[in-house]
């Protein structure tokens, strides 16, 4: 069950992706520093939920996880996506187990770092196509 602060990121953060994606935003989850607007989870299941709710505002969604059976999720994970010619579109810090980007279509190699453990993937964004890149670590 949602907490009112939970409501309140819910209804907030789906103002601002269906008026503007590519606004900036404050509160729990965090906001772009680099050219792409992100949203990210803190720690608290909350944050997650919350942004599960406008994930699909968003072309690109990050997930991370630990494989190990009753692992907690992941916390400070490193998040840096390149476009095709090698330009950095974002860097940032994850607290919790979930990212959205605001990226424009094209390709992408992200990569995801969590205690010195660094994972690839490739991915083409697609205008109006919601994806999701799932990232887990061995504990």
């Amino acid at each position: 069950m949602f907490n009112q602060t939970a409501v309140g990121i819910v209804l907030v953060t789906a103002a601002l992706a269906a008026a503007a994606p590519a606004a900036a935003t404050t509160g729990a989850a965090t906001t772009s520093e680099s050219a792409v607007t992100y949203l990210a989870s803190g720690k608290t299941r909350d944050d997650a939920a919350a942004l599960r709710h406008v994930a699909r505002y968003y072309p690109l969604e990050l997930e991370f996880a630990r494989t190990a059976p009753g692992g907690r999720q992941p916390a400070d994970v490193d998040v840096m996506i390149k476009d095709r010619s090698g330009r950095m579109m974002l860097r940032a810090k994850v607290e919790g187990d979930l990212m959205l980007a605001q990226l424009p279509a094209g390709e992408y190699a992200v990569s995801a770092t969590y205690n010195g453990v660094a994972l690839q993937k490739s991915v083409t964004v697609e205008q109006g196509r919601h994806q999701k890149l799932d990232f887990a670590w061995k504990s």
